[in-house]
């Protein structure tokens, strides 16, 4: 269902998306810890996001997550 960097995340106000998520890395965010701030496009806004945890999110929560990608890295 995902690419290799693609991972679904959730920003802080509860929109789910995808985005390319490279650890220690970062061409499009601010990175703090283990969030980022980054433009939600599920909810047009600026917002800090989190990755969900694939193995216990529900299948809806994933389907929601990979119906909605950012944009490509520039």
């Amino acid at each position: 269902m995902f690419a290799s960097f693609d991972r679904p995340v959730r920003c802080k106000d509860g929109h789910l998306f995808t985005t390319i998520w490279v650890p220690l890395g970062s061409l499009k965010a601010i990175r703090w810890f283990n969030q980022r701030y980054q433009y939600c496009p599920a909810g047009h806004h600026w917002s800090w996001v989190t990755p969900i945890n694939v193995a216990t999110a529900s299948e809806t929560e994933l389907a929601q997550a990979a119906a909605v990608h950012d944009i490509p890295v520039p």
